[in-house]
């Protein structure tokens, strides 16, 4: 029969007791210590805005057009089949070529001390931590001087310093889209308040352009195949009206009208292209996010001392005697 250890807590206390001086004097370094070692990591700020995403003004625009037209007739809207949902918009954080427009936004530190695009900042400006330092010192990496000539971003194949602040980009940004309302939420963290505001701001500004571009040119083409249409409708009516087939005639005039109606429509709708709204603007942090130190600090001593006491009664603990 398999036997079960059962730990003697008597025998563990006892092995405690024996410590006391130990883990009296062991404890309060280890805290003080981490502690001390948390203020290494810099302190960062964070900033947030909100954009409540249009997204049912392209399937109203389709249920106009389509509930307009008279059924016999295809007008060939398959590009208003939109691929890109508001769900897709988290995914813009994640490319490398939109993260490069950030970069090229300028940024100002709050002391006025830096004034720049977000790539300088993040190649020149920005502070690492004791250990991330270390790292980099041993794989000789050096950071750039202010004013110092950094090479071009490149989106499609990124190296050196130009990897590096994508990579820094990428991890200070974040963005969430609400299940239900589809409220867009972005958040930019920065070592500096005002710098964390005006990227917030940025990546807002670029994903406007971004999502404005794409639905755009997606109804400029569907406005361009509407043109085509009714062009050949006109001279497929006008060659009826001069074989004298007046049927037919009467039935392409009707498709044309059908189809220039639609295109007058679609055309006045071309000008509200689906894009975002802003609800809540990026602001200046006044409070700093993190990290939190005091947490950090017990955390990290609870740990180191939770695996102190095993190390003091593994004997106790594992049965090896």
């Amino acid at each position: 029969m398999q036997e079960f250890q059962v730990f003697d807590w008597a025998e563990i206390g006892a092995r405690i007791r024996e410590k006391r001086v130990f883990l009296c004097w062991f404890i309060p370094v280890t805290f003080v210590v981490v502690w001390v070692l948390s203020f290494s990591v810099p302190t960062y700020f964070s900033s947030t805005t909100a954009l409540s995403t249009e997204q049912m003004r392209a399937d109203e625009e389709y249920r106009t057009l389509t509930l307009n037209r008279p059924e016999q007739f295809d007008l060939g809207l398959a590009p208003l089949a939109y691929s890109i949902t508001p769900d897709d918009y988290t995914e813009l954080l994640e490319s490398s070529e939109f993260i490069c427009r950030v970069l090229g936004a300028t940024v100002m530190t709050a002391d006025s001390s830096f004034t720049g695009t977000y790539y300088a900042y993040l190649a020149t400006q920005y502070k690492y931590s004791w250990l991330k330092t270390v790292k980099r010192a041993i794989r000789g990496k050096k950071q750039p001087e202010a004013g110092e000539e950094l090479p071009p971003l490149d989106p499609f194949y990124p190296r050196g310093i130009v990897a590096e602040a994508i990579g820094l980009a990428q991890n200070s940004l974040s963005c969430d889209v609400d299940r239900h309302s589809k409220l867009t939420t972005i958040t930019a963290k920065a070592q500096d308040p005002l710098v964390a505001a005006m990227v917030a701001q940025a990546v807002a500004d670029q994903m406007k352009l971004f999502t404005s571009e794409y639905y755009l040119s997606k109804a400029e083409e569907t406005y361009e195949h509407l043109q085509e249409q009714i062009a050949f409708l006109h001279a497929e009516y006008q060659e009826a009206v001069r074989q004298g087939d007046e049927g037919y005639a009467a039935m392409l005039d009707q498709a044309y009208s059908s189809f220039q109606r639609q295109a007058i429509v679609f055309n006045a709708q071309l000008r509200y292209c689906r894009s975002f709204t802003t609800l809540v603007n990026a602001s200046v942090p006044t409070e700093k996010a993190g990290p939190h130190h005091l947490a950090l600090a017990l955390l990290a001593t609870i740990l180191i001392g939770l695996i102190a006491l095993c190390i003091i009664c593994r004997r106790e603990i594992f049965g090896n005697k």
